[in-house]
């Protein structure tokens, strides 16, 4: 999921640039962020938007990027980690052995570079609403169909004829090809 840096021995620009993955409770990701931010620690939760129904009504909201996530600033090479341990709404530090995980910095800034208005876009993708595609496998391999929604986890909503009916289907985008 993440790719973790294992040098020890680091620059001291280096050292900037490093980040360490904290685990947080069910659904705390927010408060557990909070609780760090004030005792002083660099934090980033990277969230995104995201459509939810409940009783027939849509609302869209912020969600984590990734849920249970946060990612803290590794600040020099004898910062005071075990703190973060004992913080309202963290479970444990991702570690490697003893120490913690350090995570590259370019990963962190990728995501930051992604944002808009303190949300993670989406990436570019070759598809949009209103394209014909076709089915490149599976039961309608060759049949055509029009996209008419994009969905979270590379998933699209396509209305194809069926029967001679029209039909929503949710299909993953690696099953279509452009026509």
């Amino acid at each position: 999921m993440f790719a973790f840096m294992t040098i020890d021995v680091l620059a001291d620009w280096e050292w900037k640039k490093c980040w360490i993955v904290v685990n947080t409770q069910a659904n705390r990701e927010f408060i557990a962020a909070s609780n760090l931010k004030n005792q002083g620690y660099d934090v980033y939760a990277p969230v995104i938007r995201k459509q939810t129904r409940h009783a027939r009504i849509c609302r869209e909201i912020l969600a984590p990027l990734f849920p249970g996530y946060l990612f803290v600033r590794w600040n020099a090479p004898d910062m005071r980690w075990r703190p973060i341990l004992s913080t309202v709404g963290i479970r444990t530090i991702v570690r490697n052995g003893d120490e913690p995980g350090r995570l590259d910095g370019e990963i962190v800034e990728a995501l930051k570079a992604r944002e808009r208005d303190g949300v993670v876009t989406r990436a570019a993708s070759p598809r949009e609403i209103g394209q014909t595609v076709r089915f490149a496998c599976g039961p309608f391999d060759g049949l055509a169909a029009e996209i008419i929604e994009l969905c979270d986890r590379d998933r699209l909503v396509v209305l194809m004829t069926l029967l001679n009916r029209p039909t929503k289907v949710t299909v993953l985008e690696d099953q279509l090809s452009a026509c």
